[in-house]
């Protein structure tokens, strides 16, 4: 029976997961009950330009974290903004 590594990183498990099939660990993996996503309704639209090099770099981190570039920016926008008004 095969195991599933340790991974150190990420990306590392989620370059294993792209060369070996999930079908050869059956085993290993629990169950873990039901799994409940929730979408915040988006209210508006907010558009900027932005240049070639920092949207490249955006999409090269967003794949990196396993995410779309919108939903990266969403998330920082909100965490610097927290951030902001505490110290505000």
């Amino acid at each position: 029976m095969k195991k599933i590594p340790k991974f150190k990183s990420l990306k590392e498990e989620r370059d294993f997961w792209d060369t070996h099939s999930v079908a050869d660990y059956l085993k290993e993996l629990k169950e873990t009950g039901e799994i409940v996503f929730e979408r915040h309704p988006l209210k508006r639209n907010f558009q900027m330009r932005l240049d070639d090099t920092t949207i490249n770099k955006l999409k090269k981190l967003a794949k990196a974290k396993g995410v779309d570039v919108s939903t990266l920016i969403r998330r920082w926008i909100r965490e610097h903004l927290d951030k902001e008004l505490k110290t505000a």
